[in-house]
This record gives structure tokens, C-alpha cells and sequence, in this order.
């Protein structure tokens, strides 16, 4: 879902993707140096932003680690370079369609990093059950 950016947008990498709605959305994002090491993200806050229009200057949904939506875990190595997404069925029930997605990361001084900018596609896949 994230890769290297190929410097379309002042973001580190690109995101990508296809998530259904009406279901939970689980996922884990690896935070790797470029030569692989794991990044400690201890300390940082995260918000996962996604607008419906490009041109918009506020997000339509808003994941945090604030919120709980996002949250930072150890890998296998104890280093805590994953960032989890955990967002309940609810929260792009409204949002059908492709969505602009920026990834943001802020240290404890408030400096913000563009880690992602993408497009995220959120599609009414799975059936009622």
C-alpha cells in the first residue's frame, strides 16, 4: 500500500489502495529506512488524512493515533516502527469512490513529516451478512 515516492508530491512515498467499506479496515504500514532498518517511531503522532476533493484544505476523514484508528506496535526486532490501522466499519460507510490520502507524522517539537500521498479507492465490497 506504501512505497517510495517517485516525487510526484513533496511526500516521502506513495499510497495506494483499495479498502472495502462497511468493514473493518486492518492494516499494518512498516516504517523501514531506505537501506531497511526498522525507524523507531516512538514519540511520533500520526494522523492518516483523506479528502474527497483534491482541491480541499480540510479532511474529510481523519485516522489518529490520538483517535485509536492508528497505533504504533512493536515488530518482531522490538523496535517500534509499525504503524496499525484499525478503523471500524463505520468510518468511510459514506465515502464510495477514490480519496486523496496523506500520511502525516509530527515528532514532539510539533514538526510534521509528509510520509504518503496518494490515492485510496474505497469500494462497497463485501456483501451483508
Amino acid at each position: 500500500m506504501i512505497s517510495r515516492s517517485l516525487g510526484e508530491s513533496g511526500a516521502e512515498a506513495t499510497v495506494s489502495g483499495t479498502v472495502s467499506i462497511f468493514a473493518k479496515w486492518s492494516e499494518d504500514i512498516y516504517f523501514r529506512d531506505p537501506d531497511g532498518a526498522a525507524m523507531d517511531l516512538t514519540g511520533l503522532s500520526f494522523y492518516f488524512q483523506f479528502r474527497c476533493n483534491a482541491e480541499a484544505t480540510s479532511a474529510d476523514v481523519t485516522l489518529s493515533t490520538a483517535a485509536g484508528t492508528l497505533s504504533i506496535v512493536a515488530d518482531s526486532g522490538a523496535v517500534n516502527s509499525i504503524l496499525r490501522i484499525s478503523a471500524d466499519s463505520s468510518t468511510f460507510s459514506s465515502y464510495e469512490g477514490d480519496m486523496i490520502a496523506d500520511l502525516v507524522g509530527v515528532d514532539q517539537s510539533g514538526d510534521e513529516m509528509h510520509y504518503a500521498h496518494g490515492v485510496v479507492s474505497f469500494r462497497n465490497n463485501p456483501v451483508a451478512i
